[in-house]
């Protein structure tokens, strides 16, 4: 797990959306908001960037707090 900045729209019921977060320095937009679940230590949302790059960020709910989990696969490189 990395700690990363995360700018996120938090509406009036609750939901979180990510709508930008920094990687290593860099800015990424987020294209794309997929499938969220939460646990009982915080929220998990897995987003997409502009190039359909893949990400699992995650909510700490004890100091709402981002990181970016890293479990997915880079993508296949072409040959």
């Amino acid at each position: 797990m990395e700690k990363i900045e995360v700018t996120a729209r938090f509406s009036d019921s609750g939901a979180i959306t990510p709508l930008e977060f920094s990687r290593q320095g860099a800015a990424i937009a987020v294209h794309s908001v997929g499938r969220s679940w939460q646990t009982e230590r915080g929220i998990h949302i897995m987003v997409m960037d502009l190039q359909s790059q893949p990400y699992h960020l995650f909510f700490q709910l004890e100091d709402a707090t981002w990181f970016q989990i890293h479990d997915l696969k880079p993508p296949a490189r072409p040959s």
